[in-house]
């Protein structure tokens, strides 16, 4: 019969991250240093402008049209992912 020591099992609450050392990653610190940031700047930002696109015009304030170019860049950047997945299998194909 062999006896187990309580260091071989790994514990509930025992989490590591990718690199092996316990607390959170390095990827995960800076994307939140970067959302910090981002929203510092966001709030920062809250003079009145105006924003003239095709045929409307609309005053609104730097921060929304920050956020608003923000979510365009994010959807593109998803759009041309896609779009160049697909590609690529494709062209494996």
């Amino acid at each position: 019969m062999t006896m187990s020591n309580d260091n071989d099992f790994q514990r509930a609450g025992d989490t590591n991250a990718a690199s092996g050392s316990k607390g959170p990653s390095a990827a995960l610190i800076v994307f939140g240093v970067i959302a910090v940031l981002a929203i510092v700047f966001f709030l920062q930002n809250s003079e009145p402008v105006f924003i003239d696109f095709l045929v409307f015009e609309k005053k609104t304030t730097i921060r929304w049209s920050i956020l608003m170019a923000i979510v365009l860049g994010v959807l593109l950047d998803r759009l041309a992912t896609v779009w160049w997945r697909r590609r690529r299998s494709k062209k494996n194909d």
